[in-house]
């Protein structure tokens, strides 16, 4: 049996897992050596987290972490992936054997994994640096894992990314959501409890003047008139393009496959922390692409649809993804370390 106390030092590791604006979609409930995990989409971006894919995504991520620092703690981790049909939003129950603690070599880099949104040097990888990444990728059916070097494959990744920033720039509700998830200090942060952290964009001091500017909508329309929202995009594209790497993840589109695409991106962020090589999750255009696809075009102009649409195919292509659908992009390389992090929260947990 597992004690109260120690369940909390597990979990007070492991929500050091990535989810949108940092939103932590998840609550936790114990008792009789019994964790269920149970998932609050509703924190979660309302348009990009189509189907609650954002939400299993970050839930496949915290599991993993539970699954590592578990080990790490001297137990052996039982557990099952959505167990109840009825209730989609348990998403994993787990129970715990007393064991000796393992030396699980990602268990240090849990609280070290961070988004780092500086720009990369554009040294290639090693071969044995791109296969230390890749042995700690666990096989998982419905999962496929794409890495592209080629540096006009990794310029056009990066473009076709930078399109959903486009979108939610000219977009008047994207760019009101997009704003509300911006926390501009550290007191407003803890306040809210969740958010992007202003420091962790990486912007230079007069970028975020700008930045608050442009928080107007009126402001943000006028300059709109004259490309802003575009220049944005290509300033941001020429940075991402700054990378030795882009990985790919590609699911079989179950809501298991999302989560388990999460699992898979949380030990690729780990190990990657462990290289001492930064990572950045870019996933707008593909989330915007899912509803777009899924005919829910309504908060999208005729323009922005065909903008995305042509933009992901742009994606698929230099992936070379014939079938499934990509569910996340990342990029790596080495860099600086981010300037700021997001602040560390505490698990929300109820014991019965």
């Amino acid at each position: 049996m597992i004690t109260k106390e120690e369940v909390v030092r597990i979990l007070e590791d492991s929500i050091n897992a990535p989810s949108g604006s940092n939103s932590q979609p998840w609550r936790f409930e114990f008792s009789n050596n019994e964790l269920k995990i149970i998932a609050l989409p509703e924190k979660d971006h309302p348009i990009l987290n189509y189907r609650n894919r954002g939400t299993w995504v970050a839930h496949g991520a915290l599991i993993e972490n539970i699954i590592i620092s578990s080990k790490a703690h001297g137990y052996t981790p039982l557990f099952e992936i959505f167990p109840d049909k009825n209730n989609k939003n348990l998403t994993a129950v787990f129970k715990f054997e007393k064991s000796n603690p393992e030396e699980e070599p990602l268990f240090p880099y849990i609280a070290q994994r961070a988004t780092n949104r500086k720009p990369y040097q554009k040294t290639r990888l090693t071969g044995d640096q791109k296969n230390k990444l890749l042995e700690v990728v666990p096989k998982m059916s419905g999962v496929e894992v794409k890495f592209v070097e080629e540096q006009e494959l990794v310029k056009e990744l990066a473009e076709a990314s930078s399109a959903s920033e486009i979108v939610t720039l000219e977009n008047q509700t994207l760019h009101k959501l997009f704003f509300e998830e911006i926390v501009w200090s550290r007191k407003e942060e803890a306040k809210k409890g969740k958010g992007l952290y202003l420091k962790t964009m990486e912007l230079k001091p007069p970028q975020e003047l700008v930045l608050r500017l442009v928080k107007r909508w009126s402001v943000m329309n006028f300059l709109n008139k004259i490309g802003f929202a575009r220049k944005i995009a290509t300033d941001n594209a020429k940075a991402y393009s700054s990378c030795a790497t882009m990985i790919g993840i590609v699911v079989s589109g179950e809501d298991q496959s999302f989560l388990d695409a999460g699992r898979v991106m949380e030990r690729l962020w780990l190990q990657a922390a462990k290289m001492k090589l930064g990572l950045h999750l870019m996933s707008g255009t593909l989330f915007f692409y899912q509803v777009i696809s899924a005919g829910e075009k309504k908060i999208f102009s005729e323009e922005h649809t065909r903008l995305i649409t042509q933009a992901y195919q742009k994606i698929e292509q230099a992936l070379g993804v014939k079938e499934g659908l990509i569910a996340l992009l990342l990029r790596t390389g080495f860099t600086k370390e981010p300037s700021a992090y997001s602040t560390k929260k505490k698990p929300i947990i109820d014991f019965s």
